[in-house]
């Protein structure tokens, strides 16, 4: 009777001990290229994409290469930086950066984002303004 419970005991610690093993985790991923976001007029980037007829190397092709974030999803998004409007009355309120990265990232007004489909299509555009 002892050796059957030694077994039995045996095979609960083991399930318990298997039951505790995590998974590979299914959170999506993003990887970030290390170049850095490039600087272009505004006036540049208004006509220079078509949702859903341009494609990367459209993009390439008349804005150039920047900073990519891709996810394992396969979509992409590419930010360009614009660069500040000298003729705007107000002044964009100034960013206080506490790690010294303002070397690797300037402060511009705002970013003009792309959104790539996995088909490698453009999905959406927007300019998002500066914070």
């Amino acid at each position: 009777m002892t050796r059957l419970f030694r077994i039995v005991v045996a095979h609960v610690v083991a399930v318990c001990i298997a039951g505790c093993v995590s998974q590979a985790s299914t959170v999506p991923t993003a990887v970030v290229t290390p170049q850095r976001a490039k600087v272009m007029p505004a006036d540049r980037v208004k006509d220079a994409v078509a949702i859903g007829k341009s494609t990367k190397a459209d993009v390439i092709a008349s804005l150039g290469e920047t900073l990519v974030i891709s996810f394992d999803t396969g979509y992409e998004v590419w930010v360009y930086r614009l660069a500040n409007d000298t003729s705007a009355k107000a002044a964009p309120t100034p960013r206080i950066a506490s790690t010294g990265s303002e070397k690797a990232w300037p402060l511009t007004a705002a970013e003009f984002v792309i959104l790539f489909a996995p088909s490698g299509l453009v999905a959406k555009t927007r300019i998002r303004p500066a914070p």
